[in-house]
């Protein structure tokens, strides 16, 4: 199963090359390149060497005739470079100390074109044509190569082949993005432009009239000098084996970025979704009946044909018994597990209500009793309230312990021991002036203790009873003392 996977992700893979291309620069005069064309003047505006410069170019034509195509600037249809790429070159930018100069700073692409007819190099196999081994490619038409079937810097006339060297200058944004194209190598083309002339015999790479020459169809030779022609070209289309990169993009079968062949880019999608995703859930498929089978294969010969149906008619009986509700004694004991669980869980939870922590700054008194004992119509303690009459203060027994406190000291601090503990008994009630004895007197009775609860809610305190009201006879113990 992994390995069907892993070969078909490897086969897409492959499939996607042709979405990746190489980078290369921006349309655009500011650090990009920008050529606005026309026949009489050309101006090309570079922003590839740092800074921003600017070249005039007169656009060198092909006019054909009978005895051969006339090259001449200004006029006539563009030429064409056709053969087989060999390599190619893309700048983002050009290094000045590098050897870039000129109109080397307009060039976007540089390529190695073996010259021969179309057909011709799309009937080249594979491993068989031309390699180039290119060390460095710093100036456009000045490539450095080293070993290789092919060696660029050795041409001569004696050379089996004849070769192309061209700097190419996009004249429009189209032709800019359809140049990555040629950054597939060994494969044929045919690039369309127009030569340039720029300044005449103190350019050497600028156009002579004997430097070049043209098929009467506007095809491109290389003289029999050195078997190699350095060129710069203002590209107006490119022709591949599978496609066209034109001046504005409305060709019938216009190349683009990332489209496949034969099958195009919305074809190669619904391949990947319909080939790829469903050829991997169909092996998914085939590959778990295959377990499956063999599993049961290897079941019925280790149990035989009649354990097998025993254990067929276990697994329909399993079924209808969970159909009609029974549960295992696994599913059981996973349903005690959590009602136990659920149930140690609200026990260890907090009460939904906690006590009312009492932080009244004034002690025992309590707003709340005090309100119902007034509703209720009670007399407050101490009988300080009269019946039938609402009370609005209680006295806690804190406040009467301290009345208490005070009254005792205020009794016995002003008179002296004896006087105090005379004070303290209570007056004759008849004298005894014939030496008869005292009646004796009778015994007096303490009020009743009323008892109240205490305000607190917690647990109920008995209050303790209240003084009692004090007789004062001072006057008449003076009197009625006939000890002296």
């Amino acid at each position: 199963m992994r390995r069907g996977v892993l070969a078909l992700l490897v086969v897409a893979s492959l499939s996607l090359a042709g979405c990746l291309g190489p980078s290369s620069a921006e349309w655009g005069s500011g650090s990009g390149v920008e050529v606005n064309f026309s026949m009489e003047n050309t101006i090309v505006n570079s922003g590839l060497s740092g800074s921003s410069t600017s070249e005039t170019l007169a656009p060198v034509g092909c006019t054909p005739g009978p005895d051969g195509a006339i090259l001449d600037e200004n006029v006539g249809t563009p030429v064409s470079f056709t053969g087989y790429l060999a390599a190619s070159q893309f700048y983002t930018a050009h290094d000045q100390t590098m050897g870039a100069r000129g109109l080397d700073f307009g060039v976007t692409t540089a390529v190695a074109v073996q010259m021969m007819s179309f057909n011709d190099a799309a009937n080249v196999a594979d491993g068989d044509g031309a390699r180039i081994d290119v060390k460095d490619w710093n100036s456009p038409l000045g490539p450095n190569t080293g070993a290789g079937s092919v060696d660029l810097d050795e041409l001569d006339d004696e050379s089996p082949s004849m070769w192309f060297i061209l700097g190419l200058i996009p004249l429009s944004e189209n032709v800019l993005n359809g140049m990555k194209a040629l950054g597939e190598w060994h494969q044929p083309v045919s690039i369309h432009g127009y030569m340039v002339s720029t300044g005449g015999e103190q350019n050497p790479t600028g156009y002579l009239k004997q430097w070049h020459t043209a098929t009467s169809d506007c095809s491109m030779t290389v003289n029999s000098g050195n078997n190699r022609e350095d060129v710069y070209v203002l590209v107006t289309g490119i022709t591949l084996e599978g496609g066209t990169v034109s001046l504005d993009g409305e060709h019938d079968n216009e190349w683009v970025q990332g489209d496949v062949a034969f099958l195009g880019r919305g074809g190669f999608i619904m391949f990947f979704l319909v080939g790829g995703l469903g050829g991997a859930v169909g092996l998914f498929i085939v590959s778990r009946g295959m377990v499956m089978s063999g599993a049961s294969k290897s079941m019925q010969t280790l149990i035989g044909a009649d354990g097998m149906k025993k254990a067929a008619s276990v697994k329909a009986d399993a079924k209808a018994a969970k159909k009609a509700g029974m549960e295992s004694p696994t599913e059981r004991q996973e349903r005690m597990d959590k009602e136990h669980a659920k149930a140690a869980k609200k026990e260890k939870a907090p009460p939904a209500s906690t006590a009312k922590k009492d932080d009244n700054p004034m002690g025992g008194f309590d707003l709340d009793s005090v309100l119902a004992s007034a509703g209720s119509g009670q007399s407050g303690p101490g009988g300080s309230a009269p019946v039938g009459r609402k009370s609005s203060v209680v006295a806690t027994e804190a406040a009467q312990s301290m009345d208490r406190m005070n009254a005792a000291p205020s009794t016995s601090s002003s008179l002296p021991p004896s006087m105090a503990q005379r004070r303290s008994s209570p007056p004759p009630t008849s004298t005894n002036v014939g030496g008869a004895p005292p009646a004796a007197e009778p015994e007096t009775k303490k009020p009743p203790v009323r008892r109240r609860k205490a305000v607190k809610a917690a647990e109920p305190v008995e209050e303790a009873p209240a003084p009692a009201p004090q007789q004062h006879h001072e006057e008449e113990e003076e009197f009625s003392d006939f000890s002296f």
